[in-house]
């Protein structure tokens, strides 16, 4: 860390001349870069910025005109501040010279002592040399550190842990919603460092401007807001979050080259693992459709493959696919995040659970796997696994709303992956189903299965409005809200006690809307067909 102008004059060579701030006493923690000697009055081309100036006041002996001049030309120079011996050349300092100071935002001071300028260069110089030795040292040992966590592919909270370790303050990385993916509290309470995190750390972001995308170059990105500091994690648009330190630090330098480093490391263990994990679940969709196209017709060469992609030999496979809702207006690059997202939900799950599976994205939505299982233990095995996902996806942007589905395990790995089929099927009906159930089979879904897979035939479109249109377009114009009743007298079997029972209404009111129901559809709702119809019809509508 660099001198400053009061550490300068604090000096004892210094302190000797007995120094007198004149002028410029709110600039006093300029840093100085080197110390010059001189008493020409003009110094432009011999002085590049950061200088501390010593004089014998010879300049400023002209007058006020000349002492307006010469500083006026330091100022210009940017140099860090000025020191005046007087007793040479100046018997004492004049009036205007503080107020002109203070006007330049100079500092200048005064010795009423004769020092030797020689020993002040020497002892400054060798402290700046010292400092900037320390700060090279530094830079060697931080390109060490990181350079070492980098080829030993150090996880995510190694490289949080040694930047805070190095810095000696906490740390934190957060992704772009503030939640906390990685922390090193050292000597801070966890509890106290992450206490309404992201409250605060929106509090402190509003210096979060990069001036550039990258996370590398000496300033870029770099933020410091009231006592915090950080740097974002990502390169150009793919920024996905920022490292945080939490504290005030008396060296900024450092702490952005360390954050900065940090950063780097963070963005190369995320590429690696990412083009590992792409590369994993290629070989694990390229197996399951080889295993469904019928190119793997040997019951040992498909447990081979699948044994060296990290599944367990068992004595049972059951296949398993989680599907989400789609929504029209996702565009390709968040549907993409969603089924990633989904992806890895389902891995971490199954891994959990305790199991292994060869697990890949099917289409749009759709992640399908094949399970190993212990004998007669497919039902709790998927049982934990669904708790897994419930965990991981329930309340999640873009997989709320999720369901699974399963076919019947087999021995063989070969036609438990010709079971994917149906498992996609029953999961996709799974999400037109009520919300009681996450996992389903196919005697869950039954008739809304045969909906499902028909329901974007124009026949059974066509089939549905002629059913229920009638009910619907009473309903958009009244508010009457008869659909909901009729669903309910459905789902009751025709029974009107359970009905009122139910809904909560008197038998008169009851009957009379019943009565309304067959009027507006022309139907008989005593008769077990008409029922029928009206509840397939139902279905139709929640599979659209």
């Amino acid at each position: 860390m660099q001198l400053t102008i009061r550490e300068v004059l604090a000096l004892p060579v210094m302190a000797a001349g007995r120094p007198r701030v004149i002028g410029g006493r709110d600039h006093l923690d300029r840093p100085v870069r080197w110390v010059h000697i001189s008493d020409l009055t003009d110094l432009t081309d011999l002085l590049e910025g950061g200088e501390l100036v010593l004089t014998t006041g010879l300049p400023l002996s002209g007058g006020a005109r000349q002492a307006s001049a010469y500083l006026t030309m330091l100022a210009e120079q940017d140099v860090a501040g000025l020191v005046i011996e007087l007793g040479t050349h100046l018997k004492a300092a004049p009036d205007y010279l503080g107020t002109l100071a203070d006007s330049l935002r100079l500092p200048v001071a005064v010795l009423s002592a004769t020092i030797r300028f020689i020993e002040v260069t020497q002892q400054v110089h060798r402290l700046i040399v010292a400092d900037q030795y320390d700060e090279v040292e530094f830079a060697r040992t931080t390109h060490e550190v990181f350079t070492s966590l980098n080829i030993a592919r150090a996880s995510t909270t190694d490289i949080v842990t040694r930047a805070a370790q190095t810095l000696g303050a906490p740390l934190v990385l957060e992704d772009l919603s503030r939640h906390v993916l990685a922390f090193s509290a050292v000597d801070t309470p966890t509890a106290q460092l992450l206490y309404q995190w992201a409250e605060r750390s929106r509090l402190h972001a509003s210096a979060d401007t990069p001036t550039s995308g990258s996370i590398t170059g000496s300033t870029a990105g770099f933020a410091t807001g009231s006592a915090w500091s950080a740097v974002p994690v990502g390169v150009g648009s793919e920024r996905w979050g920022r490292l945080v330190l939490p504290t005030r630090t008396p060296n900024a330098s450092r702490a952005r080259m360390v954050l900065e480093r940090a950063a780097q490391s963070l963005q190369l263990h995320r590429m690696i693992q990412q083009e590992r994990d792409a590369l994993v679940v290629h070989a694990h969709g390229g197996l399951l459709d080889d295993l469904r196209g019928g190119r793997i017709n040997d019951g040992a060469e498909a447990l081979a493959r699948a044994s060296a992609l990290g599944l367990t030999p068992s004595a049972q496979y059951v296949p398993l696919s989680v599907r989400v809702p789609g929504r029209p207006d996702t565009d390709a690059l968040t549907q993409g995040e969603v089924d990633r997202r989904l992806l890895t939900a389902v891995r971490q799950a199954v891994a959990a659970a305790g199991q292994s599976a060869i697990v890949s994205i099917r289409r749009e939505g759709t992640v399908s796997a094949i399970m190993s299982c212990p004998p007669k233990g497919a039902d709790s095995a998927l049982s934990a696994v669904c708790g897994g996902l419930r965990e991981r996806l329930t309340g999640r942007g873009g997989t709320d709303g999720w369901a699974a589905g399963t076919a019947p395990a087999s021995p063989s790995l070969i036609a438990a992956a010709q079971g994917i089929t149906e498992a996609e099927h029953v999961a996709d009906v799974g999400l037109t189903m009520p919300e009681t159930n996450r996992l389903y089979r196919s005697t869950d879904v039954r008739l809304r299965g045969l909906v499902a897979l028909l329901r974007n035939d124009h026949r059974v479109q066509a089939f549905a409005e002629t059913e229920l249109g009638r009910l619907l377009d009473h309903d958009a114009r009244t508010g009457d809200n008869l659909l909901t009743l009729l669903r309910t007298h459905l789902d009751c079997a025709g029974s009107k006690t359970h009905t009122a029972r139910l809904t909560g209404l008197s038998r008169p009111t009851l009957y009379s809307r019943l009565r309304t129901i067959e009027r507006i559809l022309d139907v008989s709702l005593e008769s077990a067909e008409s029922r029928t119809s009206l509840h397939t019809a139902l279905m139709i509508i929640d599979a659209r």
